[in-house]
């Protein structure tokens, strides 16, 4: 049995759908007739069943709490549940009325005791405490702007100057390889060799263009045959390639542009607050009593 382990935040996510679309406010939300005659009738319903002390539904005895729906409400309205529509609330409830219904159908099959179950609930548990810990950690330690300009400003340092675009002759065995280059050497034509070599329509219609790399992502095999290369030259001796081996032409090369500040500002931000919970995680192993088995080997 497969079960992908989910939280809470999942089922806000399947809500938040009738939330964006049909339910939100109407355009007529402002004017007199929006609020019609049944609005007054609502609200004496709801402060009925609250001070009545009861809970706006049940399924087969079982609460469909107001915590529960003020939890959604504020996840996905960012208001409480009383100060939210009339078919706002109706839907909402719908909603996890449904869920219910389907939990107590799995637990009636027993599947609550399920192993892969228990674990994907366990691990939910767990991961909501984990997002608790980390929004109340990181409340207070949001990088300030003049905090991701730095590192900005670090991580350009840091690129590759250097881009390479280059062609490639793949192949399965390394006599094959060596096969082709003496082709080549007798006037083989590259890009016609590549196509010949090449396994489906795309790729032969690639040609086995590689397109605009960098040393530092590639293989240190490929990376070192691509470095001792000038643009117009392939490898003379097959490359061992993860999955096989190639001869490899350099097409061009260019300087690596930089990229702008805004437009990967946000996933620096991300980075650094990545950082920020690795020392928290780092802090916290330093106090905690960890039992792992020894290393093999």
């Amino acid at each position: 049995m497969n079960i992908r382990t989910t939280t809470f935040a999942c089922v806000l996510a399947a809500l938040g759908s009738w939330a964006l679309t049909g339910c939100g406010p109407s355009a007529n939300n402002g004017s007199s007739n929006s609020q019609g005659a049944t609005a007054p009738a609502a609200g004496a319903g709801k402060a009925t069943a609250a001070a009545a002390g009861l809970p706006p539904a049940v399924v087969d005895g079982q609460p469909i709490s107001h915590e529960a729906l003020d939890f959604v409400a504020r996840n996905n309205f960012n208001k409480k549940y009383d100060e939210l529509t009339p078919d706002q609330q109706k839907k909402l409830r719908d909603e996890l009325i449904k869920i219910q219904l389907l939990a107590n159908a799995a637990i009636a099959k027993g599947k609550d005791k399920d192993v892969d179950v228990v674990q994907a609930i366990e691990l939910g548990r767990r991961n909501v405490l984990m997002q608790a810990t980390l929004t109340e950690y990181l409340k207070d330690k949001q990088p300030s702007e003049a905090e991701v300009r730095a590192y900005y400003e670090q991580w350009v340092k840091d690129l590759p100057r250097m881009q390479y675009r280059i062609r490639m002759i793949g192949v399965q065995t390394e006599p094959f390889a060596q096969d082709i280059v003496n082709e080549l050497r007798k006037g083989g034509d590259f890009v016609a060799i590549a196509k010949r070599e090449a396994s489906g329509e795309a790729a032969k219609e690639a040609a086995g263009n590689g397109g605009w790399i960098t040393l530092e992502g590639t293989a240190p095999a490929l990376a070192n045959a691509i470095s001792g290369l000038k643009v117009g030259q392939y490898t003379t001796e097959p490359v061992q390639l993860p999955d096989g081996w190639g001869i490899i032409r350099l097409e061009e090369t260019r300087a690596a542009e930089k990229p702008e500040y805004d437009r990967v500002r946000q996933a620096l931000t991300r980075d650094l607050l990545s950082k920020k919970v690795d020392a928290l995680v780092d802090e916290l192993k330093k106090k905690a009593k960890i039992e792992e088995p020894p290393a093999k080997g």
